[in-house]
């Protein structure tokens, strides 16, 4: 089997190559930067370059195409709407747009957001609530969202959308707020005393361990149904002080000082995100292998070796 994955270098990216590639795929990836797994047969191609998005593709005739391209770090969203929206939306056009005037049968996994569900409700987000979204990424984000079922429902592309909600790991950016805590604790680790830099922290959101994100897009492959847009989430949300805890804990710190940043404060911040996820565990029998505790223990250790290595 043939897999494409566009954003193949990114974070979930490289997570998604590796467990395709243990599972015998044949990885093609396309992406600005040079991933680092050099099983990968890489072209390094922006998204928006339709002409070398549809040459990929013509050369390539993917099986599956993952399609994860578009920065993901809210804030700049904020700072370069037009670049998040010309991305996320002119992308997704472009590769679409390869793939059927090139005539492919390609099965497409179109990976959006839970952004898009916007300000938080008193219950968990399930597929069939209105888009609400509240910064460009997430407007961007519900664009692409809207094109990939209209696509599906007028030219019958075999798309399936979906809308992860928070998920972190090993690997992920400093900008993400569990690596950003991660980090700056090793950093104490290593350095000594040094206050620890957060947001909001008592915003609650539904996590997952990235390892487990990724199981769920190849089990979404295989057995999700076409068209359909489907959460990956944990259907629990936990306060953002409750990760801090995790990290703490994990580390070798007797004592601590946490302090407000307020460049670290988002606008239009949810107070609480949830999903549900029974959809997905219905279609698929997907279920995630790692709790909360274990994936910062692996976070921790991540940047603990990356500052060893500067």
């Amino acid at each position: 089997m043939k897999a494409l994955i566009t954003g193949v270098s990114g974070f979930v990216g490289t997570h998604l190559s590796e467990l395709l590639l243990q599972n015998n795929y044949e990885v093609f990836g396309l992406s600005r930067s040079q991933p680092q797994n050099k099983d990968i047969i890489f072209t390094s191609c922006d998204i928006n370059n339709a002409d070398l998005v549809k040459a990929t593709l013509e050369r390539i005739k993917p099986d599956e195409i993952y399609h994860l391209s578009g920065a993901a770090f809210i804030p700049h969203s904020y700072e370069k709407p037009l670049e998040a929206y010309h991305t996320i939306v002119n992308g997704t056009l472009s590769l679409y747009e390869g793939i059927r005037q090139l005539g492919l049968d390609s099965k497409v996994l179109f990976v959006g957001s839970a952004e898009v569900y916007g300000e938080g409700l008193q219950r968990p987000f399930d597929e069939t609530d209105l888009l609400h979204p509240s910064n460009p990424y997430a407007g961007a984000k519900s664009c692409a969202d809207m094109i990939s079922e209209q696509y599906f429902r007028t030219y019958g592309m075999n798309i399936i959308r979906t809308r992860p909600f928070n998920h972190t790991g090993p690997g992920q950016s400093s900008d993400f707020v569990c690596s950003s805590f991660a980090m700056q604790i090793a950093q104490l680790e290593k350095q000594g005393e040094q206050a620890i830099g957060v947001g909001n922290i008592e915003v609650k959101r539904d996590f997952l361990d990235v390892r487990d994100v990724v199981k769920a897009y190849c089990a979404l492959m295989k057995n999700g149904t076409l068209g359909e847009a489907y959460n990956i989430c944990s259907s629990k949300a936990i306060p953002i002080s409750e990760i801090l805890e995790f990290l703490f804990s994990a580390s070798n710190l007797e004592d601590w000082n946490v302090q407000v940043d307020l460049l670290k404060v988002r606008e239009n911040d949810a107070k609480i995100r949830v999903g549900n996820n029974s959809k997905l565990i219905h279609d698929t029998n997907w279920a995630p292998s790692y709790n909360l505790k274990e994936t910062m223990k692996d976070l921790l250790q991540y940047w603990r070796e990356r500052l060893r290595s500067l």
